[in-house]
């Protein structure tokens, strides 16, 4: 029987799925309409394309349709665009505005092996489609996620203490900002071995709610995401409330531990039986 957070899995999925998507139409709708700003992309560059793409993308990707293949293409583009992009712009993700590009990059990566997840179109299409054998792979795809995103958080935190990439050092942990870096110098190391994943995940997502609501909201619906860092705390909050529901995939302390258990148990089962 499945833990609480793991039966939700399958709607936070989509619910991340959906709040992902809602972030790459409104790039979409800056190139095709100019709201609620114009974009800074030029149409003939290979981000102004791609934001031409996301557009459609996006709406079908918040649906649940067609999901596998729209975010194999989009996960690919965005790959590309980090290094024709932000990497052109220095080697720091917290920095160069890569945060997002990168979380959207591996997010749509892992979606495109797991499926859209409990709400979609795409299973009200084919009941089976989340059984399918691509599925096999999530668990890995998962795995490479965390990493990345245990990765890009954790220079978050390296910036506040340790002044990595430039920025305000602010090592008082009674502060909002130290308590911050103290949350992603801890946290960031965590995710990426997959070690508590689960108490982590959750306490992350709350200090990148409490982020967004204190720093960004107060602008405004559209200009609470506006800036590159703005966007990643809403990615960041819900990548890790799904995780906090999914476990840590493949290549994580957490399964070795598990697994761990699970040889010491039968090793006593057998030697209960022989006994």
């Amino acid at each position: 029987m499945p833990s609480i957070p793991a039966r939700w899995t399958p709607c936070l999925q989509s619910l991340a799925r959906v709040i992902f998507g809602f972030l790459v139409l409104r790039h979409g709708m800056e190139q095709v309409f100019g709201y609620p700003e114009a974009s800074g992309a030029a149409r003939m560059s290979f981000e102004g394309a791609l934001e031409l793409i996301a557009f459609p993308a996006a709406l079908l990707i918040m649906l649940g349709l067609f999901t596998r293949q729209i975010c194999l293409v989009l996960s690919g583009m965005y790959f590309i665009l980090f290094f024709v992009g932000p990497l052109q712009r220095g080697p720091f993700t917290h920095r160069n505005g890569g945060d997002p590009i990168l979380l959207n990059g591996f997010f749509f990566l892992y979606l495109a092996a797991a499926g859209a997840g409990a709400w979609s179109l795409d299973r009200l299409r084919n009941p089976g489609a989340e059984a399918s054998p691509d599925s096999r792979w999530a668990p890995y795809a998962l795995g490479v996620l965390r990493i990345a995103a245990g990765y890009l958080f954790y220079m978050h935190g390296l910036e506040k203490f340790f002044g990595v990439g430039g920025g305000r050092l602010d090592r008082d942990i009674l502060t909002m900002r130290g308590l911050a870096g103290l949350l992603e110098n801890v946290g960031g190391p965590l995710i990426m071995l997959g070690l508590f994943t689960r108490p982590t995940s959750f306490i992350l997502s709350g200090e990148m709610a409490v982020a967004y609501f204190r720093s960004w909201a107060p602008r405004g619906f559209w200009r609470s995401f506006q800036e590159p860092g703005m966007e990643a705390s809403i990615l960041f909050c819900f990548f890790y409330l799904f995780l906090w529901a999914a476990g840590p995939g493949r290549w994580s302390l957490d399964g070795l531990r598990r697994s761990q258990r699970g040889q010491n148990r039968s090793a006593l089962e057998v030697s209960t039986s022989h006994s």
